[in-house]
């Protein structure tokens, strides 16, 4: 446990410095998707759907490190999947751009486009979670009650990271015109 966590902070030590200029590097352009962005929402994401994954992966499994392997796994490919998907709905149906500096951010729309990412997100993700808890345990009614745990509490992480990103997004971003270019794009 304490190689683990010595593990972490030695990640996130050499991670710093990216995060530092993350703002500047992979801060998409009004209407623009980009990977980098992508994939650092899903570092965020990822930081916490771990730690639960881990509290409730370990007791489903018995021991920290059948919950260290399981956990380690999720974070591999859920991550892949959550940056694919954020990606796709940026190019794909883009968040709204802010004609002022002034308006508002609107959370009820954010909430409706979020659980458009959600569906299209957890599928995949949940299925991969239970069909490797159930390959670990041998046991459906483990990977029915615990996997559902995790999945629901990993839900709660979902939302708020992406409201989160989204809230921060919309701040940052400058306004733009009516074909959606900012002042530095015109």
């Amino acid at each position: 446990m304490q190689r683990a966590l010595l593990g972490t902070v030695l990640l996130v030590m050499a991670v710093r410095p990216v995060w530092a200029q993350a703002d500047v590097v992979n801060k998409p352009a009004a209407g623009h998707a980009s990977l980098a962005h992508s994939a650092m929402k899903a570092t965020t994401f990822k930081a916490g759907s771990t730690v639960t994954n881990l509290v409730v992966l370990s007791y489903a499994t018995g021991g920290v490190g059948g919950g260290i392997v399981l956990s380690a796994f999720m974070l591999g490919a859920s991550w892949v999947v959550y940056t694919t998907n954020d990606y796709m709905w940026d190019s794909y149906a883009p968040p709204t751009t802010k004609q002022s500096q002034d308006e508002a951010f609107d959370a009820t729309a954010d909430v409706w486009r979020n659980t458009g990412k959600y569906l299209t997100f957890k599928p995949v993700v949940a299925s991969l979670k239970l069909a490797s808890l159930y390959l670990w345990t041998g046991s459906a009614a483990i990977a029915a009650t615990f996997g559902t745990a995790a999945i629901m509490t990993n839900t709660v992480v979902f939302y708020v990271n992406n409201m989160a990103w989204d809230w921060y997004d919309w701040y940052s971003a400058p306004a733009a015109d009516a074909a959606g270019r900012t002042l530095a794009q015109r």
